[in-house]
């Protein structure tokens, strides 16, 4: 019954019901005019319309016309609000854009309870959790620099302390672990969870082309031993074996990444590796022989015929095993330390080429002659897997 006697209210002299059927959100509108102007607002229902009309008729009748009026202060900032929206631009719009991205003040957010609610959507989004826990020891490093702050209180200078901190590391790592956090606050800003992300206006460390070298061979001793055996003394499980065959064919026979995540136990042959046309950047099959001695022993140990990775799955498996050693992890790195460390062990140039499959094996030899010793070479591929 209330309704009813609200909508069969009617306004005095001045003031008009009006609808727009264009307006489906909010199509009930009032109108009345100020010095010969017409006003117009809009009420998504017939409550909120009934109660703005009452309203503006009761300071009608008690202060006049003058109700109508914006004062001065009103007017300039009616003025301002205008020239930054522009004339033509209809202020249902406005109000109905304002009202869906309009922003609250995040609750106070620790950094491990952010960490922790980033990890699961990641899980959930299909990143596997054994990968998403390697996040952990970079979180934990950006931990030391800003102590008990929440991540609202975070500051730019923070990060810029956090990146200073990383002097020492690889650049790639650096800009591993800043792009890694930065990934963090993002998500925090999509989600509303933060109104800021500390990160905006920072640049990601820069790499210098020098310095991305290939593995030295401390690193590539660690990289294998970090992932072909569990700490804890466990079995190694079967997605890790696939994992260090995979990592080996580019380590130790030079492939690329796409090449080695499609590789299926059918090509993988004693004498060396069958690669279709499809699988390979030179489009055209390939067998690769000659190979070095240890990479046959990797492979047997990681058991091609029970792969069965993704080369999505792969590529994620493949950062984890790097983040696990603390190891660098730049462009193509395993190619070029096989290339780097295949031309330094056996000084054949033209061999390295033809397993790299160069056209010429004047590059090659022009660009990783000298990098590595000749030991060090023939220590790189004495590296085996475990004997178990």
């Amino acid at each position: 019954m209330s309704k009813q006697r609200q909508t069969k209210w009617c306004p005095p002299r001045g003031i008009t019901l009006v609808k727009f059927p264009n307006r489906p959100n909010q199509p009930l509108g009032v109108q009345w005019r100020v010095d010969g102007k017409r006003k117009t607002k809009t009420f998504a229902t017939v409550e909120k319309q009934i109660d703005f009309a009452k309203s503006l008729a009761g300071d009608a009748h008690r202060n006049g016309t003058a109700a109508f009026r914006l004062d001065d202060s009103e007017a300039r900032e009616w003025r301002a609000f205008r020239a930054m929206i522009g004339e033509k631009v209809n202020l249902t719009e406005v109000v109905a854009c304002w009202e869906r991205y309009k922003t609250t003040a995040p609750a106070a957010l620790s950094l491990a309870t952010a960490v922790a609610d980033y990890t699961a959507a990641k899980e959930a989004e299909g990143v596997s959790e054994k990968s998403v826990k390697h996040y952990k020891p970079i979180f934990d490093r950006f931990a030391e620099i800003i102590g008990t702050k929440n991540v609202a209180a975070v500051t730019n200078a923070d990060v810029e302390a956090f990146v200073a901190a990383q002097n020492g590391s690889e650049s790639e790592t650096k800009k591993t672990r800043f792009a890694r956090v930065r990934a963090l606050f993002n998500w925090l800003v999509e989600k509303r969870k933060l109104e800021r992300s500390p990160f905006v206006g920072l640049k990601a460390p820069k790499i210098v082309a020098d310095e991305v070298e290939p593995l030295s061979l401390v690193q590539s001793q660690t990289l294998f031993a970090k992932n072909s055996k569990n700490e804890d003394g466990r079995p190694i499980d079967q997605e890790r074996r696939e994992l260090c065959g995979r990592l080996a064919l580019e380590a130790f026979a030079g492939l690329r990444f796409e090449t080695a995540a499609q590789i299926v136990a059918t090509e993988i042959r004693p004498d060396g590796l069958r690669i279709p046309a499809a699988k390979i950047k030179t489009k055209k099959n390939q067998f690769l022989e000659g190979l070095p001695a240890n990479l046959n022993p990797w492979l047997e140990w990681s058991r091609p015929k029970e792969w069965g990775m993704t080369q999505r799955q792969y590529l994620q498996a493949k950062s984890a095993a790097f983040v696990r050693a603390d190891v660098p992890h730049p462009r193509n790195v395993l190619r070029k330390s096989f290339a780097s460390y295949h031309v330094a062990a056996f000084k054949n140039a033209p061999a390295t080429s033809l397993i790299l499959c160069h056209k010429s094996p004047k590059l090659l030899h022009d660009t990783y002659r000298g990098i590595a010793s000749q030991p060090d070479g023939l220590a790189y591929f004495s590296i085996v897997p475990p004997s178990s």
